[in-house]
């Protein structure tokens, strides 16, 4: 018993790890069911690993720290607390047994590499790489306006009443600005891959293949049209097509554009005042050069 449990632990230490992250309503989740499609892949859903477990730990160990400093209930010489680089190993022990919790009947010997998906990475990639520096990292990226006006539906209910479409695609164009130029900027010399969700429409055979490979996983054609097939829209959504609206699926309607059939000019120039420059860059055309080419 404890001799197979060593072993299985030692294969998930040696798997490589890798993250997924990305604003919300960018894709985040088909990349991850596309990625834990494959069967020698293991992505796992939203854990919150680095902004909820990984403060949990860190809070317990200062706790401890504090406890032993003190000499709390102890008659005897006490001990120093772990701190600093020894807090990763335990980070480390901790995503290798969120892995283990989460197999679901796969054997760790048979994966090519492990992960996590959970928007917020995005914040976290500083933080990823000083645990897990040879981790890898996909960024998921979509068009501002698709991903602003899918998030405001998802999320009307938690935001204030008083916050209007405009208000929220404005903020929302602020938080794709920043966090895509810091999560690039993070990248220029790690493990980064930028996954655009547009591209991922056209040609899905051709980017899924190069996200398999980047993992470090095979990326054979056959092996790519069964994973595509289990994530598809229709797969994921319970049978919809896509353009079939569910504004309370997480799936809602899985497609590319629809802000230009839905958000007023207004709401628009609100989300492209602040995120053109960025725009421009990654090659969105904004909503004045769309109509003049039209």
């Amino acid at each position: 018993m404890i001799r197979n449990l060593n072993a299985e632990w030692r294969a998930i230490g040696a798997l490589p790890v890798f993250f997924v992250g990305g604003l919300p309503r960018s894709g985040t989740t088909w990349v991850q069911q596309l990625l834990n499609a494959h069967p020698r892949v293991m992505c796992m859903g939203e854990s919150h690993f680095m902004n909820d477990m990984v403060p949990a730990l860190v809070s317990a160990a200062a706790g401890y720290r504090k406890r032993r400093a003190e000499g709390r209930d102890t008659w005897a010489p006490t001990v120093r607390g772990p701190r600093g680089p020894q807090l990763g190993p335990m980070v480390q022990m901790a995503f290798a047994a969120l892995v283990r919790e989460n197999l679901d009947g796969r054997s760790a010997t048979e994966l090519a590499a492990v992960g996590e998906k959970t928007p917020d990475n995005i914040m976290h990639m500083k933080e990823i790489w000083a645990v897990f520096p040879a981790a890898r990292f996909v960024n998921v990226i979509r068009d501002g306006r698709d991903g602003g006006l899918s998030a405001f539906i998802r999320f009307r209910s938690k935001l204030p009443n008083d916050m209007t479409r405009a208000d929220y695609m404005r903020a929302y164009a602020e938080g794709w600005t920043n966090r895509i130029r810091a999560a690039r900027a993070l990248g220029q010399d790690k493990a980064y891959h930028e996954v655009r969700y547009e591209t991922m429409h056209a040609d899905p055979e051709t980017e899924a293949a190069r996200l398999f490979a980047f993992v470090g996983a095979d990326s054979e054609p056959e092996t790519v049209r069964a994973a595509l097939d289990a994530a598809s829209f229709e797969a994921l959504s319970g049978g919809r097509q896509r353009g079939q609206v569910d504004a309370a699926s997480h799936y809602r309607r899985g497609e590319v554009g629809g802000w230009a059939d839905t958000l007023s000019e207004a709401e628009v120039e609100a989300f492209e005042t602040i995120a053109g420059p960025l725009m421009d860059e990654l090659g969105y055309a904004r909503a004045a050069s769309r109509a003049g080419a039209a």
